[in-house]
């Protein structure tokens, strides 16, 4: 079955809630006030089923000017407009203002019922006609059918028109994820929480689990039971009007303006980039009402195309950023409208409106980069689209994560057209992560090499930068995996200039050796010299610090040094000399060819060292092999035991 969703429109008290009766049968006046006053407050709701595989679901809005919020709500995911002007009235304001909505809506097909033609003279009907297809022309397509409720003339007419104007919509796009815009929640005894509103995409079947996003973070649930027109259904198809029992939510969980979707990428947002359509002049920062789905906020919109103000009564395409005074949920995509000021005019308070971009920007650094990504984005140039992002996220990665619901264009468009581009060479694709541009990584791996080289300069006893230490550093700019990907560039010969090889913890340049060479003189051999002096009674980083007067952290380079260089061991937080620590374990493993035991006495007087200082050679060779503990004696260890 084929369904669709149209929706009135026109100035209040003009007939549409009575024009929609006739044609269906149903009163969409369902609160006591509405009956009571004789205006439609809130939305009403009808179907109509015109034959046995056309269905629709009309929506009556509100036509006071103090309730356009509410026609806008009930306009979106129309896909015809049903545009209501009194005979005997003719164009009014609200006609105007809801017609402007309309259009930045984009709803772009119109059936115009001249009501209340029983009024007045045929003649005058038609001049009305005359007047509002003058307001259409070049703005929605449209036909116009002069009829009366209340008499029923021209009402098979219009019924007729209807029909061709639906006959003539394009069949819905597919949609991978479901959308529906709640207008109204309510309980039902023994079934909990009920959101309707229109599903505009995708679709929903029972037992789905879904997300509710509004102002807060999304929360979980799940398609209890689906109603379409009152009659409980297994699956719902967009466009469609739509009753959910949601699960396990309350009605303080869920409200108008929220939206239930089956997207886990859906997140609330407090602003997004779009193409403007401006039907008023506006200077950026200035106060405004947001409305996109079902949902209304204050906000400012900021301009980024370069006027600074938009030349009154213009339709000029232009880009800028609106910044909402509370998170929305919105997608990419999506239509609004902008309403401000005093209602004057010929458009009432609506200012503008247009097509969201982009649903989730980042803040604002470069507007320039900025601009690209969102002038792509209105050609719907996807591959352009890839690259601009690419650049503007530079140094950083475009996260794969951050695509979904954010753009106007396809997630999955983008995601082939990164895959593309990575296989080409033109962006580096990051594991789990993302895309990263290929000029931003070279550079990235440019400063991975020139962080190194000034470790040398400044550190030249050092063996090379930890390399934790330059990731660090790198990730300042640029975020760990990019870090990551720059220091494995940086070391690949490909790149110019010479690359940085690493070892272990540490990232050097190639061909670096730390110190090159003890110079004469110099702190190293200094050091050197004290620690041979020392012998076996071993040096502590105090007493070097007093002989060579430098700092500390130079102390240890240089300690560092000399034992990477094999002339020095560190033990028990003393440094010894090697080649004396080595003679005293060639005399160890020979006194095991002789012995099975080695006391602290007999180490004692084959090094010639106190108790105190003997303990931590000794522990020394327990460590490295050369003996093992037993009590308070040494046996051989796996270096002293003959070859077999």
């Amino acid at each position: 079955m084929r369904r669709f969703v149209i929706g009135t429109a026109g100035h209040v008290d003009h007939g549409k809630t009575t024009l929609v009766r006739a044609l269906t049968g149903i009163d969409t006046d369902r609160l006591p006030e509405e009956k009571r006053r004789g205006i439609t407050i809130e939305l009403g709701f009808a179907p109509w089923q015109i034959d046995p595989e056309t269905s629709v679901s009309i929506i009556d809005v509100p036509g006071h000017r103090r309730l356009v919020h509410t026609m806008i709500a009930g306009a979106v995911g129309m896909e015809l407009v049903l545009l209501v002007v009194a005979a005997d009235e003719g164009v009014m304001p609200q006609t105007r203002e809801h017609i402007a909505a309309c259009e930045l809506l984009g709803i772009r097909r119109a059936v115009v019922a001249v009501t209340k033609s029983d009024r007045v003279e045929r003649e005058l009907a038609e001049l009305a006609g005359e007047e509002i297809s003058e307001l259409l022309r070049g703005r929605i397509e449209h036909e116009i059918v002069v009829c009366s409720a209340k008499t029923g003339d021209g009402l098979e007419t219009l019924r007729a028109t209807l029909r061709r104007a639906l006959a003539a919509l394009p069949e819905p796009e597919k949609a991978s994820s479901s959308h529906l815009s709640v207008d109204r929640v309510f309980s039902v005894k023994g079934a909990g929480t009920v959101a309707t509103g229109t599903l505009v995409r995708g679709a929903i079947r029972t037992g789905d689990g879904l997300f509710v996003v509004g102002e807060t973070p999304p929360r979980q649930t799940g398609a209890r039971g689906l109603h379409v027109h009152d009659r409980g259904v297994e699956l719902a198809e967009a466009p469609t009007r739509l009753a959910v029992n949601l699960a396990s939510l309350g009605l303080e969980d869920i409200s108008r303006g929220d939206v239930v979707t089956s997207d886990p990428n859906l997140q609330p947002t407090s602003r997004f980039d779009a193409r403007l359509t401006m039907l008023k002049a506006i200077r950026s920062s200035a106060a405004l009402e947001v409305y996109v789905g079902t949902a209304r906020a204050p906000g400012r919109l900021q301009i980024l195309s370069p006027e600074e103000e938009l030349e009154d009564g213009t339709i000029t395409p232009a880009l800028g950023r609106i910044r909402i005074d509370r998170p929305l949920a919105v997608t990419g995509g999506d239509r609004f409208v902008l309403r401000g000021g005093s209602g004057k005019g010929a458009f009432g308070a609506v200012i503008g409106g247009g097509v969201v971009l982009d649903a989730r920007p980042p803040p604002m650094r470069d507007r320039k980069k900025r601009r690209k990504v969102l002038s792509a984005l209105v050609g719907a140039d996807v591959a352009s689209t890839l690259r601009a992002l690419v650049a503007e996220r530079a140094p950083k990665p475009l996260a794969s994560k951050d695509l979904g619901a954010r753009f106007s264009l396809a997630t999955q468009a983008i995601e082939r057209a990164a895959e593309k581009a990575a296989d080409r060479g033109e962006v580096v694709r990051i594991k789990d992560e993302g895309y990263l541009d290929r000029d931003a990584l070279t550079s990235l791996a440019r400063k991975a090499r020139d962080l190194t080289r000034e470790h040398h300069e400044g550190h030249p006893l050092e063996r090379g930068i930890k390399l934790e230490t330059l990731r660090q550093r790198l990730a300042e700019r640029a975020g760990a995996p990019a870090a990551q990907e720059a220091i494995r560039h940086a070391a690949k010969k490909s790149l110019e200039g010479i690359p940085i090889l690493v070892e272990g913890d540490i990232a050097r340049i190639e061909g670096f050796v730390d110190g090159v060479g003890p110079v004469v003189g110099g702190p190293v051999e200094k050091a050197r010299r004290a620690l041979a002096d020392a012998g076996l009674k071993g040096t502590g980083e105090f007493a070097i610090t007093e002989l060579l007067a430098v700092p500390v952290k130079e102390v240890r380079a240089v300690l560092a040094k000399l034992v990477r260089d094999g002339h020095a061991i560190a033990a028990g937080g003393q440094w010894f000399d090697r080649a004396a620590v080595d003679a005293l374990r060639a005399a160890v493993v020979g006194h095991f060819g002789a012995h099975d035991v080695l006391t602290i006495a007999e180490f004692k007087d084959m090094s010639g060292l106190g108790r105190k200082q003997a303990i931590p050679l000794l522990e020394l060779f327990d460590r490295d092999g050369t003996s093992v503990r037993r009590g308070d004696d040494r046996v051989a260890g796996p270096k002293a035991r003959p070859k077999v």
